[in-house]
């Protein structure tokens, strides 16, 4: 049995017994991780509430042949008090966490997507946004996560003429074959083909990457319209669901359209 102190994201929480917790965990060193907190369900002052959503510092005994490990000595480190009680951010907060579930096997280590899910936690509490900016937003995570799962799609070419997709007024996506096409190399729409893309998608895309990467606005994403947005959002999750083999529709993201059609 190996124990070490580490960070973690809570991704699910699931009350056990009379006072623990089952939970789901992501740390830096250790990956996505299922384990048993005793005792932080407790009525006095010992009690340490643990929610989905929040950056804790604890104790974990791994065993080395099981898929349940102890958790031990929780505190919190951030809850980001600014996502609770916003039903719009916190839909947009669970889709994410329900697709690194459903596509991060227990155990994988992979330390880029720890830091990709504390700076996410970070900016989507930060500041007063638009709905569709966060969608926005979640779109671009989600095509940043699968690229560090190897499922990258470069966005700013024609995958098959090579020509700059910038400045086309429309632009497609293959969600199946992981390709962008420009209209005229395009299959076109329907079933099993391509889907159009919201172009001004592309451009806010270009406005917030660097090195290959989507990165945080500091508070200073553009606009983008709920419609386009949302497109975008979706495209983003068929194309982790289909790449993943994530094989279910997540409960979260048909609340979350269920939010835009509001």
């Amino acid at each position: 049995m190996t124990i070490g102190k580490t960070l973690s994201v809570v991704l699910s929480v699931t009350p056990y017994r009379e006072s623990s917790i089952l939970t789901s965990l992501f740390s830096r060193e250790h990956g996505r991780l299922n384990g048993v907190a005793k005792g932080v369900r407790r009525s006095d002052r010992r009690r340490v509430p643990i929610e989905r959503g929040y950056l804790i510092e604890h104790v974990i005994y791994l065993k080395p042949h099981g898929d349940l490990h102890t958790i031990t000595d929780c505190g919190i480190v951030e809850f980001y008090p600014q996502l609770r009680g916003d039903l719009e951010k916190t839909a947009i907060r669970d889709l994410l966490f329900d697709i690194v579930l459903s596509s991060v096997p227990a155990g994988d280590t992979h330390p880029e997507v720890y830091e990709l899910l504390v700076g996410f936690l970070e900016e989507i509490s930060t500041g007063e946004r638009e709905f569709g900016d966060g969608c926005a937003y979640l779109s671009m995570l989600l095509f940043d996560f699968a690229a560090r799962l190897g499922f990258s799609l470069d966005f700013g070419w024609c995958s098959s003429c090579g020509c700059s997709v910038a400045e086309l007024p429309q632009v497609w996506l293959s969600v199946e074959r992981g390709l962008l096409r420009c209209d005229r190399c395009s299959s076109g729409s329907g079933a099993g083909r391509d889907r159009l893309f919201p172009t001004g998608m592309l451009q806010w895309y270009a406005r917030h990457s660097a090195a290959g990467h989507f990165v945080a606005g500091g508070g200073e994403f553009s606009r983008i319209p709920l419609r386009e947005a949302f497109t975008a959002l979706r495209l983003a999750y068929d194309y982790c669901r289909y790449h993943m083999d994530i094989r279910k529709n997540l409960a979260s993201f048909s609340f979350l359209e269920h939010l835009a059609a509001m």
